[in-house]
């Protein structure tokens, strides 16, 4: 196993845990002399995931989500 994949491991593991486990686990890692500096806010600029902004777009189709695969193929099949 390698770091990153440890590292999306703990991140999907956090992603489902219930907002009171978040809490807990935040007390452990708080009470642990090694983790509890990571656990503090630090000067770095915020890390937290934004939401994805694509497809956000006005293209004027209506149609677009029920007829993906569909288009895709349409603009692929497409001669530059």
């Amino acid at each position: 196993m390698t770091a990153a994949h440890d590292y999306e491991d703990m991140h999907h593991l956090v992603d489902r845990l219930p907002p009171a486990a978040v809490r807990r686990l935040r007390v452990l890692v708080e009470a642990d002399p090694e983790l509890a500096p990571y656990a503090h806010a630090t000067d770095e600029p915020d890390q937290r995931r934004h939401l994805s902004f694509i497809g956000l777009g006005a293209s004027g189709r209506s149609d677009i989500s029920e007829r993906h695969d569909e288009l895709l193929r349409e603009e692929l099949d497409r001669p530059s």
